[in-house]
């Protein structure tokens, strides 16, 4: 009895171990930001040599757009890999081609501040390897002066409006 309990409890932190890995969350490397404030990351997977895996890459970015892309270029039997989905906070990515080079995009996806999700599903032939890369672009935002000369040119024709209904009351 000792032994099949022993042998269950090793079973089962295997299975912990195993699971944990499978889903591990997955490195995004972006470069600095550029003076615009944009800048981009890569990510991917190698060796991919389960038949199906779903990769889940979770990072944080401000308020702007993101595009992304992904591939994966066909160099053999077991290389192949075919994406099954493609998803950035649930927007599904469009297809750009399938087939022996796979290729999935995104672009201008409005994102809020904070953590952001990006999952790849597939199906891998055994030694296969994609990668991707993901761009950011902030929002132009008026700055206050902009904002500022903006009311005084509406205040302005405003003024202007009035000042032509009072002339022609009085002709």
């Amino acid at each position: 009895m000792k032994k099949i309990l022993l042998a269950a409890s090793a079973a089962a932190a295997v299975f912990v171990t195993v699971s944990s890995a499978a889903a591990a969350i997955m490195p995004v490397t972006f470069t600095a930001p550029g003076a615009d404030g944009s800048f981009s990351g890569t990510f991917g997977d190698t060796g991919i040599t389960s038949t199906t895996f779903t990769d889940t890459f979770t990072f944080t970015l401000p308020t702007g757009l993101a595009s992304s892309t992904v591939s994966s270029t066909f160099q053999g039997a077991t290389t192949d890999v075919n994406f099954t989905s493609v998803t950035l906070n649930g927007q599904t990515f469009n297809v750009g081609d399938a087939g022996k080079n796979e290729f999935r995009f995104i672009d201008d996806l409005s994102v809020t501040s904070g953590e952001q999700t990006l999952i790849v599903s597939g199906t891998s032939a055994g030694n296969g390897s994609y990668s991707g890369t993901i761009a950011f672009a902030p929002r132009a935002v008026p700055e206050p002066a902009t904002w500022g000369l903006m009311i005084l040119g509406f205040g302005g024709i405003g003024a202007m409006t009035r000042s032509r209904r009072r002339r022609a009351v009085f002709a």
